[in-house]
């Protein structure tokens, strides 16, 4: 089946440098929303005025309007030389500069950046591994032509009922922001997955955001603590030295996790109920129950988890 896709032990603990990269973190998604309201916005304008002008005034403005992204585009180049052949910081600022997620989209619409289509998709996918790995899968590139994407979802993932949710936060978020300019993105291997209540996964879209969990990184190997982002309930394990992130309710029972249970990758709720941590939430004792994964990153020892941008009391 091919899915077509449309066009991030104690939270107490304090650290000035994860706080730092908390607040960046928010700052460049609030500075990429604005950008995307402002190009919205353009476009609006420029089909009202299409609408409005005479074929000559219309070919004025279109003039008017490549005159002033080649004013920009000729800025932005002189910016990107300037780094580059700046010593001794240059060649880091430049790295910083063509993979900034605000900047990325500007150079790509002046053709400055200086990673192709195939090169940021690749990137974007080695982004994501690390958490589809953790939970036993992972993604290939099967083909990219005329700018549309072909996926294929393999390993535990592909027969799991959240691995559309996976992909949804995970793999598009990432593939979006490194690649603007990808036409579209097709899954092939994707279940029609349904979660413990029913709900089509595969026909939800939810808004997310990337939010870090503060000194959560310090939790101890075969750990777990229980924490709440943005409203939600949530318990974070660490296992083998990989993180993994469950919404704090057992779905056989609805009665929380229980964080210092994790024992050789399994976890169990409050009443007894046994889980795979590993194997993205299946239980150990049904096969048809699990339990409900949230998107997991680790940014430069930042974790990070995928949650609704107005998540519910959960």
């Amino acid at each position: 089946m091919s899915t077509p896709l449309t066009n991030e032990k104690s939270p107490g603990v304090q650290h000035h440098s994860s706080q730092r990269k908390e607040r960046i973190d928010e700052q460049t998604v609030q500075q990429i929303d604005a950008m995307n309201q402002a190009g919205c916005r353009i476009q609006e304008l420029v089909e009202q005025l299409d609408a409005l002008l005479d074929p000559a005034a219309r070919a004025m403005f279109q003039e008017c309007m490549e005159s002033v992204l080649n004013f920009y585009g000729h800025g932005l180049r002189r910016v990107l030389q300037l780094a580059e052949e700046a010593e001794p910081e240059g060649s880091r600022f430049y790295n910083m500069i063509v993979h900034d997620s605000v900047l990325r989209g500007l150079l790509l619409i002046h053709d400055l950046h200086p990673a192709d289509l195939k090169t940021r998709l690749e990137e974007a996918l080695n982004s994501v591994r690390p958490y589809l790995e953790s939970h036993g899968g992972d993604v290939e590139l099967i083909s990219l032509q005329e700018d549309v994407a072909r996926l294929q979802l393999k390993g535990t993932c592909n027969s799991c009922a959240s691995s559309v949710v996976t992909l949804e936060l995970a793999v598009k978020r990432a593939i979006e922001e490194a690649c603007p300019d990808l036409v579209r993105l097709e899954v092939e291997g994707m279940p029609e997955a349904k979660n413990p209540n029913g709900d089509d996964f595969s026909k939800q879209s939810v808004a997310t955001h990337w939010t870090a969990i503060d000194g959560i990184e310090q939790l101890a190997p075969d750990s777990g603590a229980a924490v709440r982002v943005s409203g939600m309930r949530l318990v974070v394990f660490r296992s083998s030295d990989n993180f993994y992130a469950y919404r704090d309710k057992c779905p056989a029972c609805n009665m929380p996790l229980d964080p210092d249970s994790l024992t050789q990758g399994t976890i169990r709720c409050a009443l007894g109920h046994k889980y795979s941590v590993r194997e993205a939430g299946r239980s150990v004792e049904t096969s048809n129950s699990h339990l409900d994964p949230v998107p997991l990153l680790v940014y430069d020892r930042v974790v990070k988890v995928a949650v609704p941008l107005q998540a519910d009391e959960i």
